[in-house]
């Protein structure tokens, strides 16, 4: 969804007139990319194709660039404040990057009359302007789909109505990204370790369409009302680029074997240590120090970000912030007594997740399960070795 570049102007070539009219011979329809290999690219992307042949003009607006060099780029991008902008370019260079990358691009062409197109285009022409072509990206509610989709509603009115009945409401904002990210098990663990309760809401139709495989869905279900009656609002659906789809990772070290072969580690451990009567407080450190550090990082998503879907994250019930100084209280054996009683809450709240974990308002990811395993095994045996 999300393709990163320098903002194209088109404005050099079309300068020659302050008022560009489309002949009757203009096109405008929705493209639609489908995902890509790599994390940026593994939503998709939209973009809107104004083409009118008598003046050879074939350019592609879309909703999805920044602009590295923006001011504060990595402050504002790890705030939420990101800005985004409306990119302009040449259509034979959008699809030239889709054929390097080697994905699918279908065209919707959309049933519109030569006054909607003039209105459409002139709109997305003033929006690419430098002083009006930033908008503060949000990825669930404000994104390159949502811009588009938006831009119709505002010039079409009630004239363009969409039709929902098909869509299946039964989703959560995390399980539609599942969608797209189940083929790659480390992607749908980490958003699963850094979404909180706000993604864990229904997807209405509507919201559904920050897709673009769900935005195309909602155009080509949409009707026209018109004094002739309903009419389609998609009149023909091309493929421009036709390539498979990425295939899934198949891969052992997925994120559940992984944190099972972690489990099995701490259990051998356990058991090394009852054996021959020793104590591994390093590994323990490791352990409660990698819980702890995440769980200060979930907290600064929290509190000092803007991000819609990172706040309220109930991992941090697992991943404790507190288990980073107490990691280094250990280092002290006088305090060890006093922190046995944090390790036995430590050991009971994860029993407490594990029966839990089915009921919880927000779903741990499957790998997850073993780590809380490994955390309350260990804390347990700590709250008794401590003493």
């Amino acid at each position: 969804m999300i393709r990163t570049g320098f903002f194209v102007f088109f404005f050099s070539i079309l300068s020659f007139s302050h008022a560009i009219t489309l002949s009757d011979s203009a096109r405008i329809s929705l493209l639609t990319v489908a995902p890509g290999d790599e994390l940026y690219s593994a939503f998709g992307h939209s973009g809107i194709r104004v083409t009118d042949f008598k003046t050879n003009m074939d350019v592609v607006f879309n909703y999805g660039t920044f602009d590295f060099n923006q001011p504060n780029f990595y402050v504002n991008f790890v705030k939420g404040r990101l800005l985004y902008m409306i990119d302009v370019e040449l259509f034979q260079n959008f699809k030239s990057m889709y054929v390097y990358e080697e994905r699918a691009v279908t065209e919707d062409l959309l049933n519109l009359t030569t006054e909607e197109k003039q209105h459409i285009f002139s709109y997305l022409y003033n929006n690419a302007k430098p002083e009006n072509r930033d908008y503060r990206y949000e990825f669930f509610f404000d994104n390159c789909a949502t811009r588009i989709r938006d831009v119709f509603e505002k010039e079409l009115g009630k004239k363009l109505v969409f039709h929902y009945e098909s869509f299946d409401t039964n989703y959560t904002l995390k399980q539609m990204l599942d969608l797209y990210v189940a083929k790659s098990p480390w992607v749908q663990f980490g958003f699963y370790l850094i979404l909180g309760m706000p993604c864990e809401v229904k997807a209405t139709p509507r919201v559904q369409a920050f897709l673009p495989d769900y935005l195309q869905k909602v155009f080509q279900t949409a009707s026209l009302q018109t004094p002739n009656g309903d009419e389609r609002f998609v009149n023909a659906t091309n493929v421009l680029l036709d390539y498979p789809l990425p295939v899934a990772e198949n891969d052992f070290f997925t994120p559940l074997n992984s944190m099972l072969l972690l489990l099995l580690m701490f259990v051998i451990l356990s058991i090394a240590e009852w054996k021959f009567k020793k104590q591994f407080l390093f590994f323990d450190g490791m352990l409660f120090g990698i819980a702890g550090v995440l769980g200060c990082f979930f907290l600064c998503m929290w509190l000092f970000t803007e991000h819609y879907s990172v706040p309220k994250n109930l991992n941090m019930l697992w991943a404790i912030p507190l288990h980073l100084p107490v990691v280094f209280l250990l280092m002290f054996k006088s305090l060890r007594k006093y922190l046995a009683k944090w390790f036995l809450f430590t050991a009971v709240l994860m029993v407490v997740l594990l029966l839990l974990k089915g009921i919880l308002p927000q779903p741990y990811h499957v790998a997850v399960l073993p780590v809380i395993a490994a955390l309350g095994l260990r804390a347990w045996l700590l709250s008794i070795k401590l003493k």
